[in-house]
């Protein structure tokens, strides 16, 4: 038999064109790899440039006709929800700053005499009375001298909206008493007699009421001393706006 014939050799041409296909298909895909964004990187890149220009919101739209195929971004004002937020802020700070005005007023000679601090803390007021003109030491029974000072504060808040959390304090000397068992109870006690003589001698709303004791866990001072001592003593009227 003769020789079997050879299978028909690939031209070299060929070869070189598929090298060039190869080449054609790798730069087509890193030519697609730099034009993709990356949307993570796209959205920081698209918030930072919206608050330049004054945007504090970014909303992101899939858009199927983008080139790229990344999301586009639209700068949004602030809404309403938040400048209405802003002006509720303003308000309660206006009316608090107005109730301690009426509060100074009302007890200018009171406040002159050292017998109660009156104070803002954000947009709250603040009553300060000391132990000593509040109550006998280790009793949770009002003062005579104190009635007509919370007689005052009472007529203040009728007409001033806000909730009303007092709030009894202490030192940090353990009570030793068979009616407390300790300054927990002392200064629960305490907040709740002014809240019963808000209740009796004025017509506030029972339902913005409340009391609280926290013993010595939030002094004015160290209680390193007994000036020190004798100031974080005390029951706090806080009038809260809603």
């Amino acid at each position: 038999m003769g020789e079997e014939k050879k299978g028909a050799e690939v031209p070299a041409w060929m070869t070189t064109f598929a090298d060039l296909m190869a080449l054609m298909m790798t730069f087509f895909v890193l030519l697609y790899s730099f034009s993709t964004i990356e949307e993570k990187k796209f959205r920081m890149v698209a918030q930072s440039m919206a608050e330049g220009f004054g945007a504090s919101v970014v909303r992101f739209t899939e858009t199927a006709n983008s080139a790229s195929g990344a999301p586009t971004f639209t700068p949004m004002r602030p809404s309403a929800s938040r400048s209405t937020s802003r002006t509720d802020d303003s308000r309660k700070a206006e009316a608090a700053a107005d109730l301690l005005r009426q509060l100074q007023e009302s007890m200018a000679e009171e406040i002159a005499k050292g017998l109660v601090e009156v104070e803002t803390q954000g947009n709250s007021v603040i009553v300060r009375l000391p132990e000593e003109i509040a109550f006998p030491s280790g009793s949770d029974q009002l003062s005579d001298s104190i009635i007509p000072i919370l007689a005052d504060v009472g007529n203040a808040l009728v007409d001033s909206p806000g909730l009303i959390v007092v709030s009894g304090h202490t030192d940090d000397q353990p009570i030793s008493s068979t009616e407390f068992r300790s300054n927990w109870e002392l200064s629960t006690d305490r907040a709740v007699s002014v809240v019963h003589q808000f209740m009796a001698r004025s017509n506030i709303d029972p339902g913005r009421l409340s009391a609280v004791g926290f013993a010595d866990t939030k002094p004015l001072a160290p209680n390193d001393t007994p000036e020190n001592r004798a100031q974080n003593r005390r029951v706090e009227i806080s009038i809260t706006s809603e």
